[in-house]
């Protein structure tokens, strides 16, 4: 039964994979956010 185990392996190591990258925040820079929507309003006055 080693791939029944090695499939057990696998399905746990992507538990906590998946666990951990839920533990990540993206917080952008406010500057980013700024260029970001400075970007839209001419954007939307070039329409």
């Amino acid at each position: 039964m080693p791939e029944q185990d090695l499939v057990r392996e696998e399905k746990q190591l992507h538990l906590q994979t998946h666990q951990a990258l839920d533990t990540i925040r993206y917080s952008p820079r406010t500057s980013s956010l700024t260029a970001i929507f400075d970007y839209a309003q001419d954007a939307a006055k070039d329409r």
